[in-house]
């Protein structure tokens, strides 16, 4: 009911007189195109390259806005009510921004990541979670999801071929878990629960191209084709960038893959590329909490005794612990984009771009 009341606002306040705003009716009138709301810069980039020239995607959260705290403005309330479609990660990932973007889009909201085998949240000394049952709190699997999720698979594997599959624990799939995204779930980031950092293994991010191609061919028949064969495309981009940052990580010795993060962000990109994730310094997968001294003091121990290079941050969150660890550890910081691209002169302006950028950043540090 609050957040109902806040969209009403919200709206109210947008269409003030002299203020610019469509209807959705409107809005359709003046171009025939779908528009897609994504709910930040990585989404709406890939998102973009399945659309091509046939539909209009926008990123709704701005460059450098941090997914996990992002508070909606009025605007923003007006963008998702217009939108032919909103995407969102799911898995809670959107945090404080799920609720309006339910209340604002309804039905019309798509959760890209529903076919992504979901990866468990670790924190803590050890980074071993503990055991949840996630198939006691579990729906039934419908059956059109596990159709759908098994061809979207297996055209994963033809791309890919035999690396379709990372090593390491999975949950199951996104559509089969109790991790949808509710912001006031208590458990959402306690270790064992669902990591939404999925887009940092290249093979997760296909599979959200597929699922943007299915919802762009049933949103906008007349150009299925041209969505189908632009998704093709961007899976081959996809596989072969894969096979870029394999030779790039694998390049760094075998005793130095051991990274410690700002926030679990990478727990996907370690795991397909062979890194060791030593420690994270803020616990779960949100930005919002904060370690305890005791957890500061054993994860200096972990980098010391490990012999850890650097410390990974990034700009969308704060490093204040991380550059006290850091320097009581002797090691540098080193920044990467991670919730979000940047401009497109700083690097990582297109996914693509963006993974290049990290990969070669985190080979750097570790050599």
């Amino acid at each position: 009911m609050l957040y109902r009341l806040l969209v009403i606002l919200m709206l109210l306040s947008a269409l003030i007189p002299g203020a610019v705003s469509l209807t959705p009716h409107m809005a359709q009138a003046q171009s025939e195109k779908p528009v897609l709301v994504a709910s930040f810069s990585i989404l709406a980039d890939v998102a973009a390259r399945v659309a091509g020239d046939a539909a209009t995607v926008r990123s709704l959260m701005p460059l450098g806005a941090n997914p996990h705290t992002y508070s909606p403005t009025a605007q923003d309330v007006v963008r998702l009510s217009d939108a032919d479609r909103v995407l969102v990660v799911g898995a809670n990932y959107e945090e404080t921004l799920l609720p309006v973007v339910e209340e604002a889009a309804g039905d019309r909201v798509v959760v890209v990541s529903q076919c992504v085998p979901i990866r468990p949240v670790i924190t803590g000394d050890a980074l071993a979670p503990p055991e949840h049952d996630h198939e006691e709190h579990a729906e039934a699997a419908p059956g059109a999801w596990q159709d759908l999720c098994a061809a979207h698979h297996e055209t994963l594997d033809e791309a890919f071929g035999d690396r379709a599959d990372a090593d390491g624990e999975v949950l199951g799939m996104l559509y089969s878990l109790p991790c949808g995204g509710d912001a006031q779930d208590d458990h959402a980031h306690e270790a064992g629960s669902c990591d939404p950092h999925v887009w940092t293994d290249p093979a997760n991010t296909a599979l959200w191209a597929l699922m943007i191609r299915d919802t762009l061919s049933e949103l906008d028949p007349a150009h299925a084709e041209t969505y189908a064969a632009n998704a093709e495309a961007y899976l081959s981009e996809l596989a072969a960038l894969d096979e870029e940052l394999r030779a790039l990580v694998d390049s760094v010795p075998a005793e130095r893959r051991a990274i410690v993060t700002n926030h679990v962000a990478l727990t996907y990109f370690a795991e397909r590329y062979g890194l060791s994730l030593a420690g994270v310094i803020i616990p779960g997968g949100s930005t919002t909490s904060e370690p305890s001294v005791r957890e500061v003091l054993a994860l200096v121990e972990t980098i010391q005794a490990r012999g850890v290079p650097a410390i990974f941050t990034e700009p969308t969150a704060s490093d204040a612990t991380a550059a006290q660890i850091a320097e009581e550890a002797g090691i540098p910081l080193v920044p990467l984009y991670t919730g979000s691209l940047s401009a497109p002169e700083d690097g990582a302006g297109t996914y693509l771009d963006y993974m290049r950028h990290k990969a070669a950043a985190i080979a750097d540090a570790l050599r």
